[in-house]
């Protein structure tokens, strides 16, 4: 399956997080699902890194761009049809950053891996 991953289910992947659900941990096996991850989430965990709330993951979101590329996992730039989509979603969700990624997946024909409920509200596939 071909998989957009939200930015907090990559942290915990790369933390081995408890909360990760089953099928999550399964996605990032060698020779399971295809992996994508958004600028936008890169974009969002930076900024975290930045005011410190993800101090686990060090000082730059190079370890994450890193950790990506030896996962395998695919980024995926923001294009200006991502924009445009995410003008005609409804307002369920407030976002900036998760609205952006439910008009990626759409676009892409991407399911989103996310444990964000209100992510259900639209009409992208979500796997958890």
């Amino acid at each position: 399956m071909r998989l957009l991953v939200d930015s907090h289910t990559l942290v915990w992947a790369m933390l081995k997080d408890h909360r990760l659900s089953n099928r999550a941990r399964r996605a990032f096996m060698p020779d399971s699902d295809e992996l994508h991850v958004s600028f936008v989430s890169l974009w969002e965990l930076s900024i975290k890194i930045t005011i410190g709330k993800l101090r686990t993951l060090g000082s730059s979101i190079s370890y994450l761009r890193d950790e990506c590329r030896e996962y395998g996992i695919n980024l995926i730039p923001l294009r200006f049809n991502h924009i445009l989509r995410v003008e005609s979603l409804p307002l369920h969700h407030r976002d900036p950053f998760d609205r952006l990624l439910v008009a990626q997946a759409l676009e892409e024909d991407l399911a989103i891996l996310s444990s964000d409920r209100l992510l259900h509200q639209y009409s992208a596939k979500i796997v958890w």
